[in-house]
């Protein structure tokens, strides 16, 4: 009879994590445990946000057509509008519909960079209260998102400025650009955010009640005033600029100055930075009101 040959055994060396509260108060707040958290995020926030965008395109018969919809039907809505003479606007120096897509089309990024934080951690809040994971995936997951949507109706506003015969000029690359600092504005704001909408539900009707305020304040789908309150209001409104600024830069009208561009960027990253902080401080709270 042959001897049984002995087994061997694999030990796999699993990393441990001991939570206490006085670690976990110096994680928070150490800049450099904030970013390895961040880098340890990547994979799977890009992971979270493919799987959400498949079910999207699997689970709706319009499929990405949702996230290009929207600003486009309220500009078409204005400009019917303008044509039908219900508002006359004619004093935009572009064609009046290039000059309100655009328009919508940037406030709307905004509008969606602020709800899309709290949305993703609000979607994943079942898997935060099962799962030790790093939490800024789902800041990820929405920042992807975000760049994904805006990705997709960059090519109906082409197709609409060269089907209305409209000659772009190499000023229109930069059209990005200054999307981009509007959108991070929006994402700082929206992480800022995040605890107070978890926590209490009336912020996010605030927010809702608010935004559609500030559109109508705001020359999106009018030029700006010569005189008035509204040009005194606006003169101190970033989105003014933010969305303005991109605009001149897709049309061809020379942008006076780019200091209103940077400003905006800086005020940006210092919201969402300290928006970063409050969102790793009060993360244990909500994932504790969550699973409650």
């Amino acid at each position: 009879m042959s001897k049984k040959q002995p087994q061997k055994t694999t030990l796999i060396n699993l990393k441990v994590f001991i939570n206490s509260p006085a670690k976990q108060s110096r994680n928070v707040i150490d800049v450099r445990q904030m970013f390895a958290d961040l880098k340890a995020a990547r994979f799977l926030g890009r992971q979270i946000f493919i799987r959400d965008t498949k079910a999207m395109f699997r689970q709706s018969l319009l499929g990405f057509a949702w996230a290009i919809l929207p600003p486009f039907l309220s500009g078409g809505l204005w400009i019917f509008l303008n044509y039908s003479g219900a508002v006359n606007i004619t004093d935009t120096g572009i064609p009046y519909p290039i000059f309100v897509i655009l328009g919508t089309l940037l406030f709307d990024t905004f509008t969606q960079a602020l709800n899309a934080p709290s949305d993703a951690v609000n979607a994943g809040k079942s898997m935060m209260a099962k799962l030790n994971f790093p939490r800024e995936a789902l800041l990820l997951t929405a920042f992807y998102k975000l760049l994904f949507d805006f990705g997709l109706k960059l090519l109906p506003i082409l197709v609409i400025a060269l089907g209305l015969g409209f000659a772009l000029g190499w000023t229109a690359l930069l059209f990005p650009l200054g999307a981009l600092v509007l959108m991070l504005l929006g994402y700082g704001i929206g992480v800022l955010l995040i605890p107070f909408k978890m926590l209490y539900g009336d912020i996010g009707r605030i927010i809702t009640l608010g935004t559609q305020l500030l559109m109508y304040a705001t020359p999106i789908v009018y030029p700006m005033p010569a005189s008035g309150f509204i040009r005194d209001f606006n003169m101190f409104n970033p989105l003014y600029y933010l969305i303005s600024i991109p605009r001149d830069w897709f049309t061809g009208i020379p942008v006076v100055s780019l200091v209103p561009l940077w400003l905006g960027l800086i005020l940006a990253l210092i919201i969402l930075f300290f928006g970063w902080v409050l969102y790793r401080i009060t993360m244990p709270i909500i994932i504790e009101r969550v699973g409650a």
